[in-house]
C-alpha cells in the first residue's frame, strides 16, 4: 500500500521534496514508537508518538505522488479560446459596406458569461444638447445607435449560443441569439444568424451580420 522513493543511487532515503519531509517524519516516529519498550517510555508517551505518526501519514498521503513532487506537474485543463476580452475593429450591416473602422464596441466572455455593448454605425452616437437631459428625439436616435446585452452563453463546434439576462430590448431577455465564429490568431470573426425574443419572435434584420474584433489585454 506504501512505497518509497528511490534516488538514483538507489537508496530508499526519502529526499527532501514535499512528499519526503512528511513521510521521513513518519518513519521515525513509528522507529520510536517501535524502540520505546527497550528504552521504558510509558504507554502515554508511545501512544503520543503513534498518534503524531498517523497525522504525519494523512497529510503525506494527501500531497502530491513522489512523481509529481520531482518535476512532473498536474495536467492542464484546456480552457476556450474565446476568454477574455475582444474590441471592435471592423462591422458590416446586412447588405452594405463594412464599416472600417468600425465605431467603438467590446465583447467580454468568461467561462459560461459574457457581455456585448457596441455602437452601431458609421458615425459616433448622436450627443444630448444638454449633457444627461436628452430629448425624447435624441432618446430614440442614441437608443437605435448601440447594442447591449450580457447573460450566459455556450460555445459548441463553430457555433455561438447567447441567452442575455439583461439587455436593452427587454422582449430578447429570456431570448437568444447564435453567431458563427472564427479566431484567427488575436482576431475574433462574429456573424449573426439569428435573434430571438423571449416570445419566440425572430428579429426581422441584424443590424449588424458580421463583426471582426481583436483580443485585448
Amino acid at each position: 500500500m506504501f512505497h518509497y522513493c528511490f534516488n538514483s543511487k538507489g537508496s530508499d532515503r526519502v529526499g527532501s521534496t514535499a512528499a519526503g519531509r512528511p513521510l521521513r517524519f513518519f518513519v521515525a516516529m513509528c522507529k520510536q514508537w517501535l524502540d520505546s519498550p527497550k528504552t521504558g517510555l510509558p504507554v502515554v508517551r508511545r501512544r503520543s508518538h503513534l498518534m503524531t505518526a498517523s497525522v504525519a501519514l494523512v497529510v503525506l498521503m494527501n500531497l502530491p505522488s513522489c512523481t509529481q513532487a520531482q518535476g512532473q506537474t498536474e495536467p492542464t485543463v484546456p480552457t476556450s479560446p474565446l476568454l477574455g476580452g475582444w474590441s471592435m475593429t471592423t462591422m458590416t450591416a446586412s447588405g452594405e459596406e463594412t464599416i472600417d473602422p468600425a465605431q467603438p464596441g467590446l465583447f467580454i466572455f468568461t467561462e459560461g458569461h459574457y457581455s456585448a455593448v457596441y455602437s452601431l454605425g458609421a458615425d459616433p452616437r448622436p450627443l444630448s444638447a444638454a449633457a444627461f437631459d436628452p430629448t425624447s428625439d435624441e432618446m430614440v436616435a442614441q437608443y437605435q445607435t448601440i447594442i447591449v446585452n450580457t447573460g450566459t452563453y455556450e460555445a459548441n463546434g463553430s457555433t455561438i449560443t447567447f441567452r442575455p439576462i439583461v439587455a436593452k430590448s427587454p422582449e430578447f431577455i429570456g431570448g437568444h441569439s447564435t453567431m458563427d465564429y472564427q479566431i484567427n490568431g488575436d482576431v475574433l470573426t462574429l456573424t449573426i444568424t439569428s435573434t430571438v425574443a423571449a416570445s419566440g419572435v425572430s428579429a426581422p434584420d441584424a443590424p449588424a451580420s458580421s463583426m471582426m474584433l481583436r483580443r485585448i489585454e
